[in-house]
């Protein structure tokens, strides 16, 4: 539990400091404030900006002004989840480890601007400030990275800073894998010519170059991923049961595509096949949807499992009878089927190698 002092209105945002707005009081309620069995926030909420800040009132957050007191309440302490840290700690509900982990990094750079993307994972609960001094510092980490994704990129880039960053922070690493970040970030070089910056994604600015987009909708996402996650033995259970029931389709499919190459059936045969597997494909591929999320553990071969979805799935596309699917010409229908039974045959046995590491 803690106790909140809520001031409202745009009087309480005229004074300002290095570090975010000026909050003056008396020793009266100072002190009981400092002396209350709850820990003590100050929220200040601007009605015209519709922003609301929030500071501690702890003796090390204070400063005295004889006979009075005043207070700085951070511009970047705003009420959103990366709060949530924070008031553990005043609640002494959270043990503190160390660091954070650089998940992975992806270099996509062009011609005219060095490019990267990171994702942080956090191997400890952070407070707003620590996620910001975290989010500075590996910024500079990455825009002095080494790695680049092939030669042409290393020899056109190499020795260079960085235009571009992009930061995603991650709590957990099952975050990560839902794409479920807390927040994150862009740092956009004032030397890099206007007409190559990427779209912005308008959040705070930290720095002048550096800005930050907190995920309003974290928690609730969170929530929805550990609600949904579904037990390692049902996941492997029913992906397996999937590709088994997926597979003769496919090799069927493949045996009369050779049967019409050689002429021994017509075409209206494999299409009346082809409309008949997209029946029945579809009803599988509806059937992984409804699953539930992987745990995490099976990370690499759910990839896989979904690429080789797609792969049955588009084999009968042009077969659907829906749309424009009766419109595209024979050639094209048989390019299609050839190809997709080519990419899910040839992404089978990967399937099966991550089955085997899970397993």
């Amino acid at each position: 539990m803690v106790a909140l002092q809520i001031k409202s209105g745009a009087s309480w945002f005229n004074e300002q400091d290095d570090v975010g707005f000026v909050y003056r009081g008396d020793r009266g309620h100072l002190n009981y404030w400092l002396e209350h069995s709850l820990p003590v926030i100050l929220i200040l909420h601007n009605p015209e900006t519709h922003q609301t800040f929030w500071q501690a009132i702890t003796v090390s957050n204070v400063s005295l002004t004889g006979k009075a007191w005043k207070i700085s309440v951070p511009i970047y302490q705003k009420i959103n989840p990366g709060m949530d840290v924070d008031l553990k700690r005043l609640v002494k509900k959270l043990p503190i480890y160390s660091a954070s982990t650089i998940g992975n990094i992806s270099d996509s750079s062009h011609g005219l601007a060095k490019r990267y993307s990171a994702k942080i994972i956090l191997n400890k609960e952070h407070t707003q400030a620590e996620i910001i001094e975290l989010i500075k510092k590996t910024t500079i980490e990455i825009k002095n990275c080494g790695y680049y994704r092939n030669d042409l990129t290393r020899s056109h880039w190499m020795d260079k800073p960085a235009d571009v960053v992009w930061l995603f922070i991650y709590p957990t690493t099952e975050d990560e894998k839902n794409n479920n970040f807390l927040c994150r970030t862009e740092w956009f070089s004032r030397e890099l010519d206007k007409d190559y910056l990427p779209m912005s994604n308008d959040g705070e600015e930290i720095t002048d170059e550096l800005k930050i987009d907190w995920n309003d909708g974290y928690l609730a996402y969170s929530r929805f991923n550990s609600q949904n996650t579904i037990s390692k033995e049902e996941y492997l259970f029913s992906i397996t049961r999937i590709i088994d029931s997926l597979t003769p389709f496919i090799l069927e499919t493949k045996e009369l595509l050779a049967n019409y190459d050689t002429d021994l059936i017509s075409y209206e045969i494999l299409e009346s096949h082809c409309s008949s597997a997209f029946k029945a494909t579809s009803i599988l591929h509806d059937s992984a949807n409804e699953l539930g999320l992987s745990p995490y553990e099976c990370k690499d071969i759910n990839a896989k499992f979904q690429t080789i979805l797609c792969y049955a799935h588009n084999i009968y596309l042009f077969h659907s009878g829906a749309g424009k699917s009766k419109d595209f010409p024979e050639d094209q229908k048989i390019y299609n089927i050839r190809s997709q039974i080519g990419y899910y045959l040839e992404t089978l046995p990967d399937f099966e190698f991550e089955l085997k590491k899970v397993n």
